[in-house]
């Protein structure tokens, strides 16, 4: 058992502790000791794994919706007296190359997804705070059939989430392919 707890923890990378395994905790720690919801199964690896996907849906929040929103929000700047954007990307092609030149510039984008996973836990437990304030009375005394649209309703929420970030990872694919492709090119002629 031993043997296989520790090739697992080999396997987990900082990028999974950091972004999925730590928000998921403590986004169900808050969440139990501020609202009437609770996710301790009782198990600790069921627990850890449960946490996991929960830190793993934040990610996904992060990435598809807090991060195009903070793209789509436009400053004021002082200094030039216009509008500009109020979060600025590299063009992704010199990333990459930047990256692969300094191995820090990963450390930071890693950092920087951290970050942006935190921001969508904090939205998410305002949201579910929110729920079992206003909502969780009048639910809990419904029907079923209102329980049962409710579990439905977030299913198809998580899917699409989940379709979002599959479109998401498969353009960062294409984009790698794309320019590796691009770079052997170069180098034959």
């Amino acid at each position: 058992m031993d043997a296989i707890i520790k090739n697992l923890v080999d396997k987990i990378s900082s990028y999974d502790i950091f972004n999925n395994l730590f928000p998921g905790i403590i986004f169900c720690i808050v969440v139990e000791r501020t609202t009437r919801i609770t996710f301790y199964t009782g198990e600790i690896w069921e627990s850890l794994f449960f946490y996991y996907f929960v830190g793993m849906i934040l990610s996904r929040i992060g990435s598809i919706y807090v991060e195009k929103f903070l793209r789509s929000i436009k400053v004021y700047n002082k200094e030039t007296h216009k509008k500009e954007e109020f979060l600025k990307f590299a063009p992704y092609s010199d990333y990459i190359e930047a990256s692969e030149a300094n191995p820090f510039i990963t450390i930071l984008n890693e950092t920087n997804n951290t970050y942006r996973t935190i921001v969508a836990m904090l939205i998410t437990i305002i949201g579910v705070k929110l729920y079992d304030w206003l909502l969780y009375d009048l639910i809990n005394t419904a029907q079923i059939a209102v329980r049962n649209f409710l579990f439905l309703l977030i299913c198809l929420l998580l899917i699409m989430l989940f379709i979002h970030s599959y479109k998401k990872q498969t353009n960062y694919i294409r984009s790698r392919v794309k320019k590796y492709v691009k770079s052997k090119q170069t180098e034959v002629k």
